[in-house]
């Protein structure tokens, strides 16, 4: 999420402000029919929210309302994040009920072969600049969303708006919904850009997104959305938007509220940075304030509070700790930011922890360049696809892993898979039938989904605990946090459900699309 702001504030801070275009969006008067659930749902994502995070608060004593929340209902730390583990996947993941072979959004940063060009939804300065202010700003404002998330899977969003109940969010990056809603463009960055006067964008009944997007609840309310404030996509900015909804009789059925400020705090100091995550805290608080108790709060709502991913702490060398795959592929063209990628022999779409490697003329130059990667101990595996089997290796083994989904062997998940070779690569253990998995949570259906996320082959790098890739315009956190891997430390969120006894089948975020849905009919 940290990324996403910083396209936003640069373009933006391009631009100047204007006055808001007038949106009269509200679920007043709106056709309800006969749904008015008992309890409505609030889900509130807290980015980086882990365990470990949390149990430390809790032990201190320094997270009362999430801790009231645990002791009045369900309390999980190990959430399983689809791969890569970034947090446009993720949400896209929570909303549509798919991996990302279903919603099609398959990273931060990816090749759109059909366009022959990077996507990137704002990594840093130096990307956006590089690929393009405008292209960049209209993929992370109106193509994410409208055109590149997979048009032929529906969302929360869309589904309960089917079956006639309310829907709202406030900053979330992914909130693709049945009603139009006007972006507030700024005049001089129209001007600059080349952009349209009017853009519409796609999402639920209520959609707050900063200061691009607001309800009406919203028009006169003074919030933190200045340039200053990374114009509204802050913590503080969601919380006043949800008082605000609440206090104005608009709190929809089902809402979802992202808190990003923490991501940004781990990044820069290691996961374990508590007074970051206690301040996050401070600003939930304020959402089970808006009611005339938290017992108030529990008796009217179902609270689902989420991390979305871990984050692993990295090296505090920064020669050690960046995989640079320019080097390990030294003497290989690689396509630059900015550049037609068919024009070159290969491309990377760097996740930071994870990378796509493209050979976009010749994919079946793709186990060769798996093979090349394995000079460098840092990377955990690399694989790829050949016919119908997903290939693995690792630096660590000389042989071999592959997979497909099959019967012979189950998994927690009751799925099936076909294996070959030595599974102690993917970090599975085989106990009769049973696929058990350690390092790497859900490895099997986390690597196939990635691999079949693109019209066009790919290569998957992951790296081990304390590493990263680096290739043009990548972030470095030295000593800090970082995450986009498949790792355990990557994939791993926390989850809290208060108001409802229901349990979700499975704690992957891919399996709580239906559970959401279900909490929403049938309470």
């Amino acid at each position: 999420m940290k990324k996403f702001v910083s396209l936003l504030v640069v373009l933006l801070c391009i631009a100047g402000c204007q006055q808001p275009l007038e949106n009269d969006a509200s679920i007043k008067g709106l056709e309800k029919g006969d749904k008015d659930p008992r309890k409505k749902v609030i889900l509130v994502m807290i980015d980086s929210m882990t365990g470990s995070v949390v149990d430390r608060t809790k032990e201190k004593g320094t997270i009362p309302s999430l801790q009231f929340l645990m002791e009045n209902g369900q309390y999980y730390d190990d959430l399983v994040a689809p791969f890569p583990s970034m947090s446009v996947v993720i949400e896209s993941t929570l909303l549509t009920g798919t991996m990302a072979d279903g919603h099609r959004i398959p990273g931060l940063n990816w090749y759109h072969v059909d366009e022959d060009r990077y996507i990137d939804y704002g990594t840093n300065i130096e990307k956006t600049l590089k690929l393009g202010p405008k292209q960049s700003f209209e993929d992370s404002v109106y193509h994410l969303n409208n055109t590149h998330l997979n048009q032929n899977i529906s969302t929360i969003f869309e589904e309960l708006h089917d079956k006639g109940y309310t829907t709202g969010s406030v900053n979330f990056i992914i909130y693709r919904g049945h009603k139009s809603h006007p972006v507030q463009i700024p005049i001089m960055f129209q001007e600059l850009l080349d952009l349209p006067e009017a853009m519409q964008t796609n999402g639920p009944d209520l959609l707050a997104f900063g200061q691009l997007v607001k309800p009406k609840a919203l028009k006169d309310k003074s919030l933190p959305e200045s340039i200053f404030r990374k114009l509204g996509l802050n913590d503080e900015y969601s919380v006043e938007a949800t008082k605000a909804l609440i206090q104005a009789g608009e709190q929809p059925d089902f809402l979802t509220v992202f808190l990003p400020d923490f991501d940004r705090e781990a990044h820069e100091h290691g996961i374990h940075y508590l007074k970051g995550f206690e301040r996050a805290e401070t600003f939930f608080q304020e959402i089970l304030n808006s009611y005339e108790s938290w017992d108030k709060a529990l008796e009217e709502n179902i609270f689902i509070v989420l991390g979305d991913h871990g984050q692993d702490k990295l090296l505090d060398n920064d020669v050690q700790l960046t995989i640079d795959l320019e080097q390990i592929y030294e003497g290989i063209s690689v396509a630059p930011l900015g550049e037609k990628v068919s024009d070159y022999e290969i491309a990377f779409a760097n996740n930071h922890r994870m990378s796509y490697v493209y050979a976009p003329n010749d994919p079946s130059f793709l186990p060769h360049l798996a093979e090349m990667a394995m000079i460098d101990e840092r990377i955990a595996i690399a694989s790829w696809v050949d016919g119908e089997w997903i290939y693995v290796t690792s630096p660590d083994y000389s042989s071999y892993f592959r997979f497909k989904p099959g019967n012979t062997y189950r998994d927690r998940y009751d799925q099936g898979w076909d294996i070959e070779g030595d599974e102690k690569i993917a970090s599975i253990k085989i106990e009769g039938h049973v696929i058990k998995y350690a390092e790497y949570p859900d490895v099997l259906n986390q690597l196939q989904s990635a691999l079949y996320s693109h019209d066009i082959p790919t290569l998957i790098l992951a790296a081990k605990p304390s590493y990263q890739f680096y290739t043009e315009g990548a972030p470095v956190h030295v000593d800090g946090g970082e995450h986009g891997g498949i790792h355990a430390n990557d994939t791993l969120a926390a989850l809290i459900i208060a108001g409802t006894d229901k349990k979700p089948n499975n704690r992957r975020f891919v399996d709580l699309k239906d559970y959401i849905i279900d909490l929403v009919e049938n309470q």
